[in-house]
């Protein structure tokens, strides 16, 4: 009886001593952890057989010494806390990260050297200076955890695999498009017909378009326009064109006629299917002769016209002879109203011997019959 109040005395006073008795779990000679009993430290090691990747964890956990003790109450641990403890201290634990490939694992290595290497696959396509947008066409997974040490395979075991990973890199390109302006005519009665003057210079505007090009693994696959802004509205080129008549019927040819008298006749007006000019048939070696004074901007062979001379009369007003048998300026030339430039013929797109003349006011086709007084 007395054994049993003396064991009853001792309990109650480390009940109501704040201390309790317990054990000191020890690994290599070091306390670890301190439990209340030794089930909480088997069902610790449970867990830890349940979160650590790999074979037989608990194989790798190193040998303890249990050890009674006395101790006090706020330095039992629970067992969450006694899991940290036993993977803190064994060595052949580690964190690593577990790589996935569209749904396949290809192993773990260290979380920064993965990390590295895929930033590196990531951006390995992006172009220096370009905007850039870059992600894994592949899908890709990296999984964080506990895995025993000898089965991590380290980064050198996992580039391979790395470099296998399909990477889409959008690249957004911005470029300036012109936009062209529209020539407009104004005509005024308080200039005699034939009078062409450019009023205002037409200024061409500018659009900014930007663009995603697509690529995998570096070859472009499509190119998507994402957007169109205006920067620059066109400013509309003005020409001033006479409406006034000169007293009598009809009205006052501005321009020399091309051919001498008699020796010509109109084979296909101005508009007829489309006809951007009038064709005088005439023998062929008629001269032709400049309508007006100007200078030469072309005498060569020019696209289906043939033989072809161009003058420049100035304030955008010029004049074109095509399909000639041979000519008599050369481009820069300074020729005068009626001096020979060429010899009517048959040269380029033609059915026969003929002068094709047009008549431009800015970039644009005009009937030239009225300025030839036909």
């Amino acid at each position: 009886m007395f054994a049993a109040v003396s064991v009853f005395a001792i309990f109650a006073c480390l009940l109501f001593g704040g201390v309790r008795l317990g054990y000191n779990i020890s690994m290599d000679g070091k306390v670890i952890t301190t439990v209340s009993s030794k089930n909480v430290y088997y069902s610790a090691c449970e867990i830890v057989a349940q979160i650590v990747e790999g074979d037989d964890v608990l194989s790798v956990l190193p040998e303890i010494e249990i050890e009674a003790v006395v101790t006090a109450d706020d330095t039992v641990n629970n067992c969450d806390e006694v899991v940290n403890a036993i993977i803190d201290n064994t060595d052949e634990i580690v964190w690593a990260s577990r790589l996935h490939i569209n749904g396949e694992a290809y192993g773990c290595a260290e979380p920064e050297a993965l990390e590295a290497a895929l930033e590196a696959r990531r951006t390995a396509f992006d172009i220096p200076g370009a905007v850039c947008k870059s992600e894994f066409a592949d899908e890709v997974l990296v999984e964080e955890g506990y895995f025993i040490k000898d089965e991590v395979d380290g980064i050198s075991a996992l580039s391979e695999s790395i470099a296998l990973i399909k990477v889409k890199t959008v690249v957004t390109e911005s470029r300036l498009q012109s936009v062209p302006y529209q020539t407009v005519t104004q005509k005024t009665s308080e200039k005699p017909a034939g009078y062409v003057s450019v009023s205002r210079q037409g200024v061409c505007g500018t659009v900014e378009i930007k663009t995603d090009i697509i690529y995998i693994n570096g070859e472009e696959t499509d190119r998507i326009t994402t957007s169109s802004k205006v920067t620059a509205e066109p400013v509309n080129e003005i020409i001033t064109v006479g409406t006034a008549r000169t007293s009598g019927a009809g009205a006052r040819a501005v321009l020399k006629f091309p051919l001498p008298a008699g020796v010509w006749e109109i084979s296909c007006p101005f508009g007829k299917g489309g006809h951007k000019g009038v064709d005088l048939r005439a023998p062929h070696g008629t001269p032709i002769m400049a309508a007006a004074g100007g200078t030469v901007t072309l005498a060569g062979v020019y696209r289906n016209y043939g033989n072809c001379v161009i003058i420049d009369h100035g304030n955008g007003f010029s004049t074109l002879y095509a399909h000639a048998s041979s000519l008599c300026v050369r481009q820069g030339d300074k020729v005068s109203a009626g001096e020979v430039i060429a010899l009517v013929g048959s040269t380029g797109y033609s059915t026969g011997n003929h002068l094709h003349f047009e008549v431009y006011v800015g970039e644009n086709r005009v009937n030239p019959q009225p300025y030839i007084g036909l």
